[in-house]
């Protein structure tokens, strides 16, 4: 349940940035930032919160999530025809997922991984 929660939280976040950036900066339909939006929470989810977060700590882990947001969202500019997400919209909507993703360590360390809050600075 612990996990299912924070998916949760992090899909909304995800997607509300998504959709607030990328329906401005691009074509994008709701559906399209939907797509991305899950793409980007399991992928972000399974590698910056469970892994890298987990050894590491909450600066790492944040780069390495806006990182990972940044590849994958530029990644669907090349997997749809008609699409165009450029670099600078996709690094845009990175660096603002990785303010959201600064304070979610911090709900998954504390709820999730059960982590110290003093080991996730």
């Amino acid at each position: 349940m612990r996990h299912i929660s924070a998916i949760l939280i992090k899909f909304v976040m995800v997607t509300i940035v998504l959709g607030i950036t990328l329906s401005v900066m691009t074509n994008l339909t709701f559906t399209d930032i939907l797509y991305v939006s899950a793409t980007v929470t399991i992928l972000a989810y399974v590698v910056g919160d469970l892994l890298i977060l987990s050894i590491t700590n909450n600066v790492v882990a944040t780069i390495a999530d806006a990182a990972l947001a940044l590849a994958t969202i530029y990644a669907f500019n090349f997997i749809w025809e008609f699409k165009n997400i450029s670099f600078t919209d996709s690094l845009i909507t990175a660096l603002i997922l990785g303010v959201g993703e600064w304070f979610f360590h911090k709900y998954v360390a504390k709820n999730v991984l059960m982590k110290s809050t003093d080991d996730v600075e």
